[in-house]
């Protein structure tokens, strides 16, 4: 069976710490020639942070959208992207909430947007919190923690005012599984 899109030529366009920009010339299985961009970056996790009948956000300043967004906490390890996904979660919860986790359970895995990107994130359920203190990044400095109530979160997902989708499908895929209670 024939592939039905074959790279003729791929150059890379931009690259910095966190991304590589590339542009493909493509060859389509009709014969027709094309472009495919594509943005690689490593996979990240997110953590569904959940104490009792609360869960924990972040709020910061997100440049693109030009205003601050609340979302679930999240990231990856530039400097060790071979990291275990679970202690990249533990340090990242760390980091950004400075709460600890007794328990992390792995929930799963999602794409984030396959039509341009292959990268994915790995969400974990984080139980049993203990606060120990942020230590949050330079690029971190205004970020703040809140904590709400699961329905609160349910609610603000439904009526967009949370509008990260990793924090939603990640959510989403954490009450499917029954792992949530409010």
């Amino acid at each position: 069976m024939r592939a039905a899109i074959t790279t003729v030529k791929s150059t890379e366009i931009y690259r910095n710490r966190w991304m590589t920009l590339r542009e493909d010339q493509i060859l389509r299985a009709d014969g027709s020639q094309g472009i495919y961009s594509v943005i690689e970056k490593d996979d990240f996790v997110v953590i569904v942070a959940v104490q009792d009948d609360e869960i924990y956000l972040v709020e910061q300043y997100r440049y693109p959208l030009g205003k601050r967004t609340l979302e679930l906490p999240q990231g990856s390890w530039e400097h060790a992207p071979d990291a275990a996904p679970a202690s990249i979660a533990a340090g990242e919860l760390r980091e950004e909430t400075g709460l600890v986790a007794g328990k992390l359970d792995y929930v799963g895995y999602q794409k984030l947007a396959q039509g341009y990107s292959s990268q994915g994130y790995h969400i974990f359920l984080a139980t049993e919190l203990k606060f120990e203190g942020q230590q949050l990044e330079q690029e971190e400095q205004d970020l703040q923690v809140k904590s709400i109530k699961i329905a609160a979160f349910r609610q603000m997902i439904l009526e967009g005012e949370i509008s990260d989708a990793t924090s939603v499908t990640a959510f989403l895929l954490t009450s499917a599984k029954n792992l949530l209670s409010d």
